[in-house]
């Protein structure tokens, strides 16, 4: 890290812990409007794009998916990056595993393309500068003096986690695509007092060694569902904490009670309802401090649930239940009064952990509308089979819609490559 890049870490750093702690709601919106203000007038500036939106009221700004912000690439970012170029120096990297090549000096980097569709991001020194601070404002609740051992198990690594590892914390990437034995004798080896991984990798993790002992244990790229939740605090014997990243940025993070606050006041979120509750809503996220390649009112694919009651830790910061998953993921029956009826994961996810037991895992997968398969491991029969398939049914029928028709299978062992979706809605079946 540079001497310039280290005083935008320590800036960034201290920032992001002065705001974390704001409680007051008008405080964190008026930081919010003037830090919009400043970032406007800098990205109609710099991005050929947005120059023409500089009299148009914001809240009139096109709303941008993953398919429209990547076919406005070239002109959406503000260094002159073609696509072409970029593109060809992320899936070198992904072939190669080596993720220090960068588009002068830019870092490039390939997201996992879960939804259907690969992007691209950049971020420069200075951007990656910022987001080590104001993630380690937010993890290391002892300071930068806290020494700790954080490790991260991930598909992809890069400048940006080595930009952390520049600090007084021991900070290290460990590579998923690499011989699972291997890894998991790398960090046992390493001993991380803070361990970071996707759900699934740290079941295995935690199944294949049993003598790792973090003190703290964070969920990351995956949705934390009941199943997965109980099955890790049984194992490390520490609450389970998370962090709300995608290739958009920083979204969120747990504080101290457990609670997931979005990443409030860097982050604007508008929210487009899913419910008549509004209790679950799609974010819109405009990220205030990423002017390399400026994420503004961007929708993102997941559904988030609002938590009913205020957090104890009194942050202003918008606080969430839960990440539900994907909007992909909500399934839809034939209502009884012609209309469709959503069915969201985390309510389906629920059923099958309180009514399967023993469960070790399980997948639930939508063919078609009204068509489920449920893939259990232990699989069920008999009268635990129609048990289950009884609650199903009253789910549908107090939701105001058809019950489906659902057949039981055996799940398989899934390896610890890529992101774990445990319901599944058919493309063709999205609303």
């Amino acid at each position: 890290m540079s001497w310039h890049d280290a005083g935008t870490f320590l800036a960034a750093y201290a920032r992001a812990r002065r705001v974390d702690r704001l409680t007051s709601t008008s405080r964190l919106e008026a930081l919010q409007s003037r830090w919009l203000q400043q970032f406007l007038r800098q990205v109609t500036a710099e991005s050929p794009f947005y120059r023409g939106l500089r009299q148009v009221p914001f809240g009139e700004w096109p709303v941008m998916t993953k398919s429209s912000w990547m076919a406005q690439f070239d002109t959406i970012n503000t260094l002159g990056a073609p696509l072409a170029e970029v593109s060809r120096i992320a899936l070198e990297a992904e072939r190669t595993r080596d993720f220090r090549a960068s588009w002068r000096g830019i870092t490039v980097g390939l997201s996992t393309g879960t939804s259907g569709s690969r992007g691209i991001f950049l971020v420069s020194g200075r951007e990656r500068a910022q987001w080590a601070g104001t993630l380690l404002a937010k993890l290391l609740r002892g300071g930068l003096a806290s020494r700790e051992r954080v490790a991260f198990v991930f598909r992809a690594g890069g400048p940006l986690y080595d930009t952390v590892g520049a600090l007084r914390v021991t900070f290290r990437f460990f590579d998923q695509s690499r011989r699972w034995t291997d890894l998991c004798e790398e960090v046992r080896v390493f001993a991380p007092t803070v361990l970071v991984a996707p759900a699934r990798t740290l079941r295995l993790l935690g199944e294949t060694e049993s003598r790792l002992r973090p003190k703290r244990v964070i969920s990351v790229a995956e949705v934390l569902d009941d199943l997965d939740r109980a099955a890790l605090e049984r194992r490390f014997g520490v609450p389970i904490e998370q962090i709300y990243q995608a290739t958009e940025g920083l979204l969120g993070i747990s504080c101290e009670h457990g609670t997931i606050h979005l990443n409030e006041p860097f982050l604007l979120v508008e929210r487009e309802w899913q419910d008549a509750a509004h209790s679950r809503f799609v974010p819109i996220v405009t990220d205030l401090w990423r002017r390399s390649q400026p994420v503004i009112r961007y929708r993102l694919n997941d559904v988030l649930r609002l938590r009913a009651t205020p957090c104890p830790c009194g942050r202003a910061a918008t606080a969430l239940e839960a990440v539900d998953g994907r909007l992909d993921d909500v399934l839809w029956l034939r209502g009884t009064n012609g209309t469709d009826v959503p069915v969201f994961p985390d309510l389906l996810t629920r059923l099958i952990v309180r009514t399967v037991a023993p469960l070790e895992d399980f997948e639930l997968a939508e063919h078609e509308r009204g068509a489920w398969v449920i893939r259990l491991r232990p699989t069920v029969a008999g009268a635990d089979a129609r048990h289950l398939v009884d609650e199903c049914t009253r789910l549908a029928r107090s939701l105001g819609a058809e019950p489906p028709s659902i057949e039981l299978e055996e799940m398989a062992l899934v390896p610890a490559s890529g992101k774990q979706r445990r319901v599944r809605g058919a493309p063709t079946c999205v609303s």
